[in-house]
């Protein structure tokens, strides 16, 4: 396919986008399409007429249906569009993050994105805290304390049976042994979170909640100077494979935090 080629595609698909979805499922009978798509008999010859021309439909006994190559490209159209509209909903996390930040599109696509109420700038964490609390896994990475939050953190992530596995920096470590030694320490020895710590260049918080009965999940928070500036939040496989990724990175890196780490610390 040349240029030409694929930008003519593309200015069919952007303005077909419609007719070309209604035929991925098989022949479809013109008299039907107007029916269903609401249109002019005209107007969706002229559509019709336009995808055939790019070879993303063809005419077969019956009616016209997409090529392969037709739904191949819509699949790809629209997810490109969704990763676009995620970058635009996410406009907010992105103004509260250095520019040359790694947060992949493949996140923000059909992502919630959280910002906090002024009159309530805290209330936002809630997402987090119904994100976790029914999940049988939670594993994350947190370059900042969730300052004011570390007690219903913990109660949340717990509440469904999970073991919270999560990849801090030596600063959160820090704050941690600083403000919690005791109950930090206690949680470690008797099993019910595990930490490990490394050095990472990470400029927001990032979680999976993991279930058995239903979808997994991923977030991630964003921080600012006067607390969290937003949260992401994505059921989808693409978003929570990202996630894992950035996770596993971390882990791999990170050392096991002990309660004599805690305690000596």
């Amino acid at each position: 396919m040349t240029t030409a080629d694929t930008a003519e595609v593309a200015r069919v698909l952007a303005k077909r986008r419609d007719v070309l979805a209604a035929l991925c499922d098989g022949p479809v009978r013109k008299r039907r399409l107007v029916d269903e798509l609401g249109v002019p008999r005209t107007t969706l010859d002229r559509g019709v007429r336009e995808l055939v021309d790019a070879g993303l439909v063809e005419r077969v006994d019956g009616g016209v249906r997409a090529t392969a190559i037709g739904v191949r490209a819509l699949t790809e159209r629209d997810r490109y569009r969704a990763r676009l509209d995620g970058l635009e909903r996410g406009e907010p996390l992105f103004e509260a993050l250095p520019d040359d930040t790694e947060l992949d599109a493949r996140f923000l696509a059909e992502a919630s994105v959280n910002r906090p109420d002024p009159s309530l700038p805290d209330g936002v964490v809630e997402r987090l805290f119904e994100s976790v609390r029914t999940a049988d896994e939670v594993y994350g990475v947190a370059p900042a304390a969730l300052s004011g939050h570390l007690d219903t953190f913990d109660a949340e992530a717990t509440a469904g049976g999970a073991v919270p596995e999560m990849v801090v920096t030596p600063t959160v470590l820090e704050h941690l042994i600083e403000h919690r030694p005791e109950r930090f320490a206690a949680d470690l020895r008797e099993g019910t979170i595990e930490f490990f710590c490394a050095p990472m260049e990470i400029a927001f918080g990032l979680w999976i909640a993991a279930h058995d009965d239903r979808d997994d999940e991923a977030g991630i928070v964003v921080y600012t100077d006067t607390g969290v500036g937003g949260v992401a939040i994505n059921d989808d496989p693409e978003a929570v494979d990202w996630a894992r990724e950035r996770f596993d990175r971390a882990r791999s890196d990170a050392e096991p935090v002990t309660p004599e780490t805690v305690l000596d610390g």
